[in-house]
């Protein structure tokens, strides 16, 4: 009896220890933690004024938002606030106006508005679309 319990549970432990890692995947933080490549579009009022698509990096993490193309007209990191998948953040340059960023984090996806108020009181709204940079996503599905 001992020696068919032994033949049975010891294999049975190490598959258990051998499986226990692999169950036991830690997740690296919140839901939107990471680095963003997403394709911005303006609307119709903000084409006519000139404004083309481009594409930006995002970066969401530890609580601070950074707009990699944004950066080059003065707009610094910032605090962002999130409620369930739903994010917001307020952004000030001295010299550009203000960017209050909203947008909805699914999975590896992302999606938003964008919405620039110019230091002239000119408010020029956009979309924007994407997925989590690919390394990321990578690290993500291990």
């Amino acid at each position: 009896m001992l020696k068919q319990v032994a033949r049975v549970g010891i294999p049975l432990l190490v598959l258990l220890m051998l499986a226990t890692p692999a169950l036991a995947k830690k997740r690296k933080g919140p839901l939107e933690y990471g680095t963003w490549k997403v394709r911005i579009t303006p609307d119709a009022e903000a084409a006519k004024r000139g404004e083309k698509a481009s594409e930006d990096t995002l970066v969401l993490l530890q609580g601070i938002f950074r707009s990699d193309g944004w950066s080059l007209y003065g707009f610094a990191p910032v605090g962002y606030t999130i409620k369930d998948n739903a994010f917001v953040a307020d952004v000030e340059s001295g010299k550009s106006g203000r960017l209050r960023w909203t947008g909805i984090i699914n999975g590896d996806a992302i999606a938003g508005r964008l919405d620039w108020t110019m230091k002239d009181g000119t408010l020029l709204t956009y979309t924007y679309s994407g997925s989590r940079a690919e390394s990321e996503a990578a690290k993500k599905k291990r």
